[in-house]
Order: structure tokens, then C-alpha cells, then sequence
């Protein structure tokens, strides 16, 4: 399982990675599919592992700005609701 949150620049999507790498997740800035994103900005956190985690680090430093996707092993997108 693969997620996915969309942030509004490369600029933030940077910087929430950092935080993420700082707390022990690892996270890859992406370009992410145009389907993805309503805003035009394409970039993206990819994680793989510890979502709670992470989610919860990235809400508390007020870094969530856009939607969260959850990736199946199939490819198939799902936007989780929070």
C-alpha cells in the first residue's frame, strides 16, 4: 500500500518530507499524476509505511493542505476522507 498527500507547491511538499525524515518516516517528493490534484499543483509525499504516523506528525505542524490518496497494489487511487 502506497499513500500519497498532495501538498501545493514542490516548496511544501520539500518541507513535509524533511519533517517526516526528522521523525524516522521515510517519504519521496513526486510528481504526481495530474488526475490527483485539482489545483494544478502536481507534487506530492509518498509513503509507504507508518501513514498514522506520519498523518498525524504532517495535521499537528499544520502541513496537510491538500488530499490524501491511498495507492492499492493493483494501481487504483482511493482518496481516504479525513
Amino acid at each position: 500500500m502506497m499513500y500519497w498527500i498532495m501538498c501545493r507547491s514542490l516548496t511544501h511538499a520539500q518541507r513535509s518530507a524533511r519533517l517526516l525524515e526528522r521523525a524516522g518516516i521515510t517519504a519521496v517528493v513526486v510528481k504526481a499524476e495530474a488526475g490527483l490534484s485539482e489545483n494544478g499543483c502536481r507534487y506530492a509525499v509518498k509513503l509507504s509505511r507508518r501513514f498514522e504516523e506520519a498523518e498525524s506528525i504532517l495535521r499537528r505542524n499544520d502541513m496537510i493542505r491538500g488530499k490524501i490518496y491511498r495507492q492499492d497494489s493493483t494501481g487504483r487511487y482511493e482518496e481516504l476522507r479525513r
